[in-house]
């Protein structure tokens, strides 16, 4: 199985600091990192995001040695996938050939389109004329585009990547169009976080056949799973220092993330989501439930989220260090 490090913010991280975890997740064995697109979040100032994840990937390109830099995601219709073919294709060959591409349609809230000029009735087309340049541009030495939404005239578009044709593309999304769109293309999907087991089950299920609807080997197709971890000393441990972190992910205001857990809002509760979403407690249980995982979905690629919003970084950075040490032997 695959580890990979979903670099989000801790209650008191900058910019470095999550640099850094990459680092450290690059030296210890962890198989990729990812970075996530996000804008206009007043939390600690923004620091606990990138609103610019390629620029952040260049830098992290070139302080890694072997470790996989995964966007998930680059929200295609807020830029010119132009500019993201180039910046895509640049942290491509800087890597050595180690991006992985995560695209996605609309952004956390509303906010996200209509600061970028964009309405979320058009998203869907913007997404899909993206999705069709960016692989032109990646593969082909010229070419031309015209769609409802981009003109481009006769061009070609440097660097090449790396990677051929070019770099793995995933879905990031829980739309029934979203699915459709990427299993007629044989692109991987992420699992959420924020998702119960029996769902993640379920979406795998039903992703895995639309994949071998459309003519491609489904199981040969990696689907990775993202999962909140919290390493500690004792169970009660954990519990006591994340209860804060749950509270407010339950009570923030309006965000598609939790659309992702798929029931009613006064049933997310901190007991439910430590039971039906988390992985956290000391090693021992961290490695049962992470095993108990891997038999009850297809987990071929979890992606680790250590550190959250209302932590301090300190303490994110001690679980994720347990993890390396008392967990990750135990669960590959």
């Amino acid at each position: 199985m695959k580890i990979g490090f979903y670099a989000t913010g801790s209650g008191t991280s900058t910019h470095v600091d999550l640099l850094r975890q990459i680092e450290y997740a690059d030296e210890t064995g962890f198989d990729s990192a990812w970075l996530r697109e996000r804008h206009f979040h007043p939390d600690h100032q923004g620091r606990n995001f990138f609103t610019s994840p390629l620029v952040a990937a260049s830098y992290i390109a070139a302080r890694t040695k072997r470790i996989r830099i995964g966007i998930a995601s680059r929200i295609l219709p807020l830029d010119h996938p132009i500019h993201i073919a180039e910046d895509g294709a640049t942290v491509d060959v800087i890597s050595d050939g180690r991006l992985d591409l995560g695209i996605a349609r609309v952004g956390e809230n509303e906010l996200y389109q209509l600061a970028f000029g964009v309405t979320t009735e058009e998203t869907r087309g913007r997404f899909e004329e993206a999705v069709e340049i960016l692989i032109k541009a990646w593969t082909l030495p010229q070419f031309s585009y015209h769609g409802n939404y981009y003109s481009i005239p006769d061009i070609s578009v440097y660097p090449k990547p790396v990677q051929k044709p070019h770099p793995p593309i995933y879905l990031v999304g829980i739309s029934s169009g979203t699915f459709k769109f990427g299993a007629t293309r044989g692109f991987p999907l992420i699992l959420a976080g924020a998702q119960p087991v029996a769902i993640v089950k379920r979406t795998q299920e039903e992703y895995y056949r639309l994949l071998s609807d459309h003519g491609f080997p489904a199981r040969e197709i990696e689907l990775p799973v993202n999962r909140f971890l919290y390493v500690a000393e004792s169970n009660q441990q954990a519990i006591d220092e994340t209860r804060e972190a749950l509270n407010t992910f339950i009570h923030r205001g309006a965000t598609a993330i939790r659309d992702f857990l798929f029931r009613a809002p006064e049933e997310i509760t901190p007991e439910w989501l430590y039971e039906e979403v988390c992985i956290f407690g000391d090693p021992d249980t961290c490695v049962k439930k992470i095993n108990d995982l891997k038999q009850a979905i297809d987990l071929r690629h979890i992606i680790c989220t250590f550190n959250y919003f209302t932590i301090d970084h300190e303490r994110c950075r001690k679980s994720m260090e347990r993890f390396v040490k008392y967990v990750l032997p135990y669960v590959r």
